[in-house]
């Protein structure tokens, strides 16, 4: 099992315009409606679609909440964990959701616990249920996490909003901190569920299937419209 494969996090942004904050709030709305392009998700009573950590559950507070949290140059981070689906295969099916609910939160509260940012960063995330779509084995069950951030978070030292940021250069690579804490945490929930054997497991399951997972996003540029 090459561990580079297990899952992986992207990272996006959108910038504080006008333009940008109508694509924003039409993401949000995706997300809350959608499981992919094709497939619409009908909103039932009593059943959250959002879990909210601070950012709010609905398409107007969550927007309301970027807005009213954004940096001179960030209005929202969108984050994607998403586990490799050959490995959640190996899941039973009625515990995939909680256990990419589990690796976003883990992940999420260990990244920026590295970083020193001891006060935490509010968020909202959603779990999407879309098929995988590759030539081999389409129709694999690829449960993943859309998660959104605000462009700031309250530094308790300051004692004010400061601005978020995910830097990616020669002194510091959060999106490689990201990427790996990602990594450790999948190995932690595979070994949970599966055994200490998990690993040697998947390779006698799938021997050459490379998995088809979402692919790797530059932090560099702003957020694609889905």
């Amino acid at each position: 099992m090459d561990r580079k494969q297990m899952c992986v996090a992207n990272v996006r942004y959108k910038k504080p315009t006008q333009n940008e904050a109508r694509r924003m709030e039409n993401l949000i709305k995706y997300l809350t409606y959608r499981d992919s392009r094709d497939d619409y998700v009908p909103q039932v009573a009593g059943q959250e679609r959002w879990v909210d950590r601070g950012m709010g559950k609905s398409v107007a507070r969550i927007a309301r909440n970027c807005e009213a949290y954004q940096s001179d140059h960030v209005l929202m981070f969108s984050l994607v964990i998403n586990p490799n689906p050959e490995l959640i295969e190996m899941i039973p099916h009625e515990k995939r959701e909680r256990f990419v609910r589990n690796l976003t939160e883990w992940t999420l509260q260990d990244f920026f616990d590295a970083r020193g940012i001891d006060t935490g960063v509010e968020m909202s995330y959603v779990v999407h249920h879309r098929e995988t779509t590759d030539e081999d084995e389409p129709g694999r069950h690829n449960p993943h996490a859309h998660v959104v951030l605000p462009g700031t978070y309250y530094d308790a030292d300051e004692g004010r909003r400061v601005p978020l940021y995910f830097s990616k250069n020669k002194q510091v690579n959060h999106i490689e901190l990201l990427h790996a804490l990602t990594q450790q945490n999948m190995a932690m929930l595979m070994e949970f569920h599966i055994g200490r054997d998990w690993e040697q497991q998947y390779d006698a399951l799938h021997p050459e299937i490379e998995p088809e997972i979402e692919p790797e996003i530059s932090i560099s540029g702003p957020a694609l419209d889905l």
